[in-house]
């Protein structure tokens, strides 16, 4: 067999390794399926082929975000730039929207289902995991902007307010899409909404949530804790 027939079989069992993973870890959780179970389910012969081709299951973890999160990051990277363009970096609704709309087009639907963002839900906080370090590779650099930029609007705040803004954020939007990633996989049902209204409402409501003046009991504990 050719060198080039060699390599080729070895990418396809990489991003077969790769898509099996996210399913498996999508549906079972981080902790409930192993490497040599996600090899078996890729069909592979040698049960330690996921150790081979990725050393670790956070190597594996990385890989199925990378594997995804290069087309995302690009749309992410291209809506900021023109956010930045127009003059509107506090714009919290186009800021929201840089984060969620590249992320929702990993949805899928019943006839192509998807498991990317439930796995990401999942894995996200896994320690040394590319979203535990949005800086360090080029597939996360939209994020890392992202960040910055939802900071700078939220100056008014300090700096531990904004970050549990940002996380609070992220987590409502990440696990809304993750529910609804689930949800087109099953019959229909007569309170699911149509794509495009169920975005402008998670928006609508992922705005709302970041930037909330604190109330005067908020401002009250914290007025405490300070003293």
């Amino acid at each position: 067999m050719s060198s080039d027939g060699v390599n080729d079989r070895g990418a396809t069992a990489r991003r077969t390794l790769i898509e099996t993973a996210e399913r498996m870890y999508a549906e079972r959780g981080i902790n409930g399926v192993s490497l040599r179970q996600i090899g078996a389910a890729a069909g592979q012969l040698n049960t330690g082929a996921a150790r081979y081709h990725f050393g670790s299951k956070v190597g594996l973890i990385n890989a199925v975000f990378e594997h995804r999160m290069g087309p995302i990051n690009a749309m992410r990277i291209e809506m900021l730039d023109a956010v930045e363009a127009d003059g509107e970096g506090g714009s919290m609704r186009r800021l929201v929207e840089a984060f969620l709309l590249p992320l929702a087009t990993a949805l899928g639907d019943r006839k192509r289902p998807s498991w990317y963002i439930r796995f990401a839900v999942a894995a996200g906080a896994v320690g040394g995991a590319a979203p535990t370090k949005l800086a360090g590779q080029e597939w996360t650099r939209g994020m890392d902007r992202l960040r910055r930029l939802v900071f700078d609007a939220l100056a008014t705040d300090s700096v531990p307010h904004r970050e549990l803004r940002w996380q609070l954020c992220l987590s409502y939007v990440a696990h809304a899409l993750a529910d609804r990633e689930a949800l087109v996989q099953q019959p229909p049902r007569g309170h699911f909404l149509p794509h495009d209204v169920f975005l402008s409402t998670l928006t609508d409501t992922a705005v709302a949530l970041i930037s909330a003046p604190a109330s005067p009991a908020t401002r009250h504990v914290t007025e405490g804790a300070r003293s």
